[in-house]
């Protein structure tokens, strides 16, 4: 009898496994469903710039020509697209345009504030006509030109930047001695170089040895000076042993002893 029962109720509970059986890929499929459905809406939500404004750009930085309206200003239109959604990659990158922006660092900070770091440019020569130059012979061009008094005027081909950046340091610190300095360097597109120093005085130096002839030039340059007359215009160092002198009072090219 009392097997009998026994095999009764295996039988109730195997017909009720298989009476429920479907319902657990069902029930399966639909907590995927219900995941996924979570998720859109909460991405949504993370993605609604009303639920996450960017209340606070903060930038920081000092600032001799760039202005931080104009900094603002490319800012807020990537930041409008709320907390989570702004592209700060894209933000740093439209600040690393501007010409007088030499390096950019951007960052969110929660809940709601961006903060950005700008590092200006500092020109430490003129190049070319419009352009400027920093300490690693790297040339940035403002849309409007702005008055640097006190920076030296460089020149010079295309791909040469650092090479007449390097010059000029050289050149300068030979000539240091006579109270003067490289006011102008001009490597022109035969290599030559051409140097005008903070007196006006106008060296023609050319393609070789150029450092080697400008200091010869600085030791006898007191001799030149105490044999002519005048004002000294300019001196053409390109003479294997000697210089091509030019007074402004004689308009004529004399040879001086090297």
């Amino acid at each position: 009898m009392k097997q009998t029962q026994k095999r009764k109720q295996a039988r109730r509970k195997q017909k009720l496994e298989l009476g429920v059986g479907w319902l657990r890929p069902v029930l399966a499929v639909l907590s995927v469903v219900g995941s996924a459905i979570g998720l859109t809406l909460m991405l949504d939500w993370m993605q609604d710039p009303r639920q996450w404004p960017v209340n606070q750009v903060r930038i920081e930085g000092d600032f001799r020509h760039l202005q931080p309206g104009l900094l603002q200003a490319q800012v807020e239109p990537l930041a409008a697209d709320g907390f989570f959604v702004m592209d700060v990659s894209g933000i740093q990158q439209r600040l690393q345009q501007l010409a007088w922006v030499d390096k950019v660092s951007v960052r969110r900070v929660w809940p709601d504030r961006l903060e950005i770091k700008v590092l200006e440019q500092q020109a430490v020569a003129h190049w070319g006509d419009n352009g400027y130059m920093n300490a690693r012979a790297e040339v940035f061009t403002p849309e409007a030109p702005v008055e640097l008094s006190g920076l030296p005027w460089l020149s010079g081909p295309e791909g040469h930047q650092k090479r007449v950046l390097t010059m000029r340091r050289d050149m300068s610190a030979l000539v240091r001695p006579l109270q003067l300095d490289v006011a102008r360097l001009l490597l022109d597109a035969r290599r030559t170089w051409r140097v005008e120093l903070s007196n006006g005085l106008v060296l023609e130096v050319g393609r070789n040895l150029p450092a080697e002839r400008l200091a010869r030039f600085v030791r006898v340059y007191p001799a030149i000076l105490a044999a002519g007359s005048g004002r000294l215009m300019s001196v053409d160092l390109r003479y294997g042993h000697g210089f091509a002198v030019h007074w402004d009072n004689s308009g004529e090219a004399a040879k001086g002893a090297g």
